[in-house]
């Protein structure tokens, strides 16, 4: 019994961590997708529910930046004992953020008529919806306990995880 609450823990702790993600992309692309839909439950949702995350990640932005930073030091040392199911999950998820904020910052600069044009508002839609299905293809391998495979960030992720053994 106490293996399986164990696993619990340790995949709702994974889960978890892919607020940062949702944080980053909510961000940058959550006004622009559920605010210029013509579905007033959409944007009721966003005001109501995701704004308020937002509102919050805007206002302690530094704070959770330094959140994360100790996060990922502390997984990818392996300072707590945690698993390498744990540790792994966990720096892929700030790794995606990481990029998330890239994407976002990079997406920032382009020319106003691009951003606010029909090719912005597709853009955002796409990188939206395409990194909650990227969590949630992660979610369920992880509530599976299985390793999500995603090129790049999970190699990355593996080296992190190998060289805090090697520490």
């Amino acid at each position: 019994m106490k293996i399986i609450i164990t696993k619990i823990c340790e995949r709702v702790l994974v889960i978890a961590s892919f607020i940062f993600p949702f944080f980053e992309i909510s961000y940058y692309f959550g006004a622009k997708v559920f605010l210029g839909a013509d579905n007033i439950n959409l944007k009721y949702f966003y005001v109501n529910y995701i704004q308020k995350l937002v509102s919050f990640y805007e206002g302690n932005i530094y704070l959770i930046f330094i959140a994360m930073l100790v996060i990922f030091l502390t997984c990818s040392r392996g300072t707590i004992p945690l698993t390498k199911f744990v540790r792994f999950n966990i720096i892929q998820a700030i790794l995606l953020s990481i990029i998330c904020t890239c994407i976002g910052s990079i997406v920032s600069f382009c020319p106003l008529s691009i951003r606010e044009g029909a090719i912005g508002i597709l853009l955002a839609n796409f990188l939206y919806l395409g990194i909650l299905v990227l969590m949630l293809y992660s979610w369920l391998l992880i509530v599976f306990g299985r390793y999500p495979k995603i090129p790049v960030i999970s190699e990355a992720a593996r080296l992190q995880v190998q060289r805090g053994y090697l520490d």
